[in-house]
């Protein structure tokens, strides 16, 4: 019984999440996506790719999420396994579209226009986009 529970509670995690695979919905992506934050001057660092909006360090793609709030995540801890969070310095310089939120967590996030922005755990190299649309929820940042 006990193992039907686990199978159970571990599927119904990566249908919600989003996940395609354990090892993602386990955290152990290698991604390096986790750990983006901005660089020495401390502004958004953030470029433009495919008609995207990507990070400048690893040009993976950034999402938004249609059930945030303006400034504020709704993205809880088994959301942020599949959509890791674009975090930011505590420090981080602000400048028109781009500014940062304090999450929940007490971490710092990027965001645009007020939309907290985030990674998708399944693009696996730059310029992915494997996230766009997820759930009728998930949107790319189209660069403008």
């Amino acid at each position: 019984m006990k193992a039907l529970l686990l199978t159970s509670l571990i599927a119904g995690t990566m249908a919600f999440s989003g996940c395609t695979t354990l090892k993602n919905v386990a955290g152990e992506d290698t991604s390096g996506t986790h750990d983006v934050h901005a660089m020495q001057n401390n502004s958004a660092p953030v470029t433009k790719m495919n008609g995207v909006l990507v990070d400048s360090t690893n040009h993976m793609t950034l999402y938004t999420y249609d059930k945030d709030e303006p400034n504020k995540s709704n993205c809880g801890k088994a959301c942020l396994v599949a959509w890791p969070a674009f975090l930011a310095p505590k420090t981080s310089t602000t400048n028109g579209k781009f500014t940062t939120i304090k999450r929940d967590d007490g971490k710092y996030q990027w965001a645009m226009n007020g939309k907290p922005l985030y990674f998708y755990a399944n693009d696996t190299k730059p310029g992915d986009k494997n996230g766009d649309g997820k759930f009728g929820t998930w949107d790319v940042v189209k660069a403008q």
